[in-house]
């Protein structure tokens, strides 16, 4: 088995956790979920125990990190003697695919502990995390937190999905309004801002936002981080939202776009100044589902 490239933390340790600062420094590459069991270990839920295995358990959610030999040994040293390191299959983000990671399992007595049945564990009044990627590539680049009322972590990055291109599809009311979606285009690429926030308000807030009446779907997508329109060679999993292309062929793009938020937002986050006039040219320019390839296999 090749080295995995990440590690998922649980409990106190991912992101607003009493022991987070234990991670150390690095990119963090998003929400990441495991089948498994928790317990809680200490009062306040603070630490969790997990068990992994076969089949029947819930979705533990976790944080995944780039997994340096530095980090691992660090981390090794945290947990203890009553863990043990092993390598797991963890779901990238909420519905992204399964890959092997490095995770810590309690093999400790567990007959006594409180038992946690799934999801993220509570961390009481005040926790901040844990946090998820989330992918504005269209409106929400601009101004996004404000308009969202999201609590931003850090800086944001700049990421491309290739294989996708950006849309704009009709809503289901009057047909005045156009939003952006993505769409299957072998040669496509979308370009957008990866803002940390937390995984609450992603569902709690933005989910609500953006699903509403606009028969869209929140999805998981590799995301590739660039510096001045240059590939990193870093990956994240983030979050996007997108139309289901069954609706959306129906009720076509319709352009030109209102461009007073996507192409003031593109600039605002710095994308690259060659994709901005691409875009701002693409809004103007009438298009047709056969510009897309919809046969790809692509889940949505």
């Amino acid at each position: 088995m090749s080295t995995p490239l990440a590690v998922l933390v649980t409990g106190s340790l991912v992101h607003g956790g009493s022991a987070h600062s234990e991670v150390g420094p690095g990119l963090f590459l998003g929400r990441g979920q495991v089948k498994g069991v928790g317990y809680c270990l200490s009062q306040g839920a603070q630490r969790l125990g997990l068990h992994v295995r076969n089949g029947g358990d819930a979705w533990v959610g976790g944080e995944l990190y780039a997994g340096t030999p530095e980090r691992i040994a660090r981390l090794d040293a945290v947990h203890g003697p009553e863990f043990t390191r092993k390598v797991v299959q963890i779901r990238a983000g909420s519905d992204g695919p399964m890959i092997d990671a490095w995770t810590w399992l309690w093999t400790g007595a567990w007959q006594n502990q409180a038992h946690w049945p799934g999801g993220y564990i509570a961390q009481g009044e005040g926790f901040n995390g844990p946090t998820a990627w989330y992918f504005g590539y269209a409106s929400n680049m601009f101004h996004m937190a404000e308009r969202r009322k999201l609590t931003l972590f850090g800086e944001h990055l700049l990421g491309r999905v290739d294989r996708w291109q950006i849309a704009f599809a009709k809503d289901s009311g009057n047909g005045e309004h156009n939003y952006a979606t993505l769409l299957p285009k072998r040669q496509g690429r979308v370009k957008g801002a990866l803002y940390r926030i937390k995984h609450t308000e992603l569902e709690g807030q933005l989910d609500p936002q953006e699903k509403e009446g606009w028969h869209l779907v929140r999805r998981t997508f590799a995301i590739a981080v660039e510096n001045g329109g240059r590939d990193t060679g870093e990956k994240v999993w983030g979050e996007a939202y997108l139309c289901l292309p069954r609706w959306w062929y129906w009720h076509r793009i319709s352009h030109p776009v209102n461009t007073e938020k996507i192409v003031p937002g593109a600039r605002l986050v710095g994308l690259d100044a060659a994709y901005v006039a691409w875009l701002e040219a693409f809004c103007q320019t009438p298009s047709n589902p056969e510009d897309y390839d919809l046969d790809l296999d692509i889940r949505v």
